[in-house]
């Protein structure tokens, strides 16, 4: 059983790879997705990347503006290739296995990119990785197309923390410090005693800087996914 805490807008690959391995969850939103009216400036960019699923679907009212010249298309990983794809989008480059900016990066296509206009489409207040490293080379420029907000606590909630109380291997995950931090502030909102009962499951986690922060906060037996991907965290699940 685990604890899927993700926006549920952002579970489908999840939910597939958790049915086709027999693995119970439970949904627990720590956060949702908001789409952001921005405006797309006036360049042609030689790449256009996108870093996430939700970047393809709030993206689409620019497609007509963004796609107006030649430009190569590259996408964070698999999942996000294939709404693109779905949309008739030609993806360029996409690592095939894990979804990660740093998967991205490594491959041939993006360590090549010197001198080019690159744009990035994201959700606001989201990783520097990718733009850091590119920008020494090039000139990066951001389209942040949604928002996340905290969850309030819901129904949902309340009943996902039973079930999960009540399976004695439940593990609970985090793919960002801003989401665990929500999932811990959900827990206490629905009853105190909460967090106690939490804090020495299993918690699966995809980088170190959140081990470091659930470490900080009292979790006491802490995964950290080899990569962050479902895939990945698929893996640790079942070890």
């Amino acid at each position: 059983m685990i604890l899927i805490t993700r926006p549920l807008a952002q579970t489908e690959n999840l939910k597939m790879l958790l049915d086709e391995s027999d693995i119970e969850y439970v949904f627990f939103p720590s956060f949702e997705v908001k789409k952001i009216n921005t405006e797309v400036l006036s360049k042609n960019y030689d790449v256009i990347i996108f870093i996430s699923v939700n970047a393809v679907n709030y993206a689409e009212d620019y497609f007509k503006k963004l796609f107006a010249s030649s430009f190569k298309v590259f996408a964070v990983g698999p999942v996000t290739a294939k709404r693109l794809i779905d949309k008739n989008i030609k993806v360029d480059c996409f690592p095939k296995v894990n979804a990660s900016s740093k998967e991205l990066l490594a491959m041939q296509e993006c360590s090549e990119l010197i001198d080019k206009k690159i744009l990035i489409v994201r959700g606001k207040g989201g990783s520097e990785t990718l733009k850091n490293n590119l920008k020494k080379l090039n000139q990066v420029d951001y389209l942040e197309v949604y928002k996340r907000l905290p969850c309030e606590l819901t129904k949902l909630h309340t009943e996902s923390i039973e079930v999960f109380l009540n399976s004695p291997k439940g593990v609970l995950m985090a793919s960002s410090n801003e989401s665990l931090s929500n999932i811990v502030r959900l827990l206490n909102l629905d009853s105190p005693d909460n967090f106690k009962n939490f804090k020495s499951r299993k918690l699966i986690v995809f980088s170190p800087k959140i081990r470091v922060l659930a470490e900080s906060l009292g979790f006491e037996n802490i995964k950290v996914t080899l990569n962050p991907s479902d895939q990945d965290l698929i893996n640790e699940l079942i070890i």
